[in-house]
C-alpha cells in the first residue's frame, strides 16, 4: 500500500512538472470557470426582481437598491426594464465569457499536448534500436499520438471543471440557505433521491 501511494505521489509531481510552465493559462481558465459560476448565480435574480418585486409588493434587494437612482426603484416599469437589461447583460457576459473559455481552452490543451509529445519523441529517439526492434515502432507511435493527450484530459479537461463545479455547487447552497434556509432543507433533502432515481 505505502508503496503504491509513493508511486501515485511521484506521477503527480511529475505532472504537475510537466503543467507548471502553463499555470498562467490554467489560473485564467479556473477563474473564467469561476466568473461561470457567479453568471450561473446571477441567472435568477432578474425572475426574483420581476416577480417579487414588480407582480409582488417586496422592495428590491438592499444592495440594488443602495445602487440605483431613486427614480428607478420608485417605478415599477422602471424596475421591470432595468431587470430585462440585466438578463441581457447576463447573458452577454456568458456569451463572452464561454468564448473566452474556449480560447484559451483550446490553445492550452494543443500547447500542453504538443510540448508533451515533443518530449515523448525525444525519448523515442534516444532509445535503442534494440528496443524499437523488439517492441514495435507501433507502441512508440501509439504512446506519442494518443497518449500524450492524457495530460490534456487530466488538467484542462478534469481538475479544472472539478474546481469549478465544486466551487458552483457550494455557490448555489449557499444562496439557497441566503434566501430561503426552509426551503433548502427541503432542496437538498429531495436532491439526492431524485439524483438516485434518475
Amino acid at each position: 500500500m505505502a508503496k503504491t501511494s509513493y508511486t501515485d505521489l511521484a506521477l503527480y509531481r511529475r505532472l504537475l512538472r510537466q503543467v507548471w510552465p502553463y499555470w498562467p493559462h490554467l489560473t485564467g481558465l479556473l477563474l473564467l470557470g469561476l466568473l461561470a459560476g457567479c453568471l450561473a448565480l446571477l441567472t435568477p435574480l432578474p425572475l426574483k426582481i420581476a416577480v417579487d418585486c414588480v407582480i409582488g409588493s417586496r422592495p428590491l434587494p438592499g444592495f440594488l437598491d443602495a445602487l440605483l437612482p431613486a427614480g428607478v426603484t420608485s417605478s415599477d416599469t422602471a424596475v421591470l426594464l432595468f431587470a430585462a437589461g440585466l438578463v441581457v447583460g447576463v447573458v452577454l457576459l456568458g456569451q463572452l465569457q464561454g468564448l473566452a473559455s474556449s480560447v484559451l481552452s483550446a490553445y492550452t490543451s494543443e500547447q500542453l499536448v504538443l510540448n508533451f509529445r515533443a518530449q515523448l519523441f525525444r525519448h523515442a529517439q534516444r532509445l535503442s534500436l534494440s528496443y524499437h526492434d523488439a517492441r514495435g515502432t507501433s507502441d512508440s507511435t501509439y504512446r506519442i499520438q494518443t497518449d500524450a493527450t492524457s495530460l490534456r484530459y487530466l488538467t484542462v479537461d478534469g481538475f479544472i471543471p472539478f474546481v469549478t463545479a465544486a466551487c458552483t455547487l457550494a455557490g448555489m447552497i449557499y444562496l439557497i440557505v441566503w434566501i430561503d434556509w426552509q426551503l433548502a432543507l427541503v432542496a437538498l433533502a429531495v436532491a439526492p433521491v431524485l439524483f438516485l432515481a434518475s
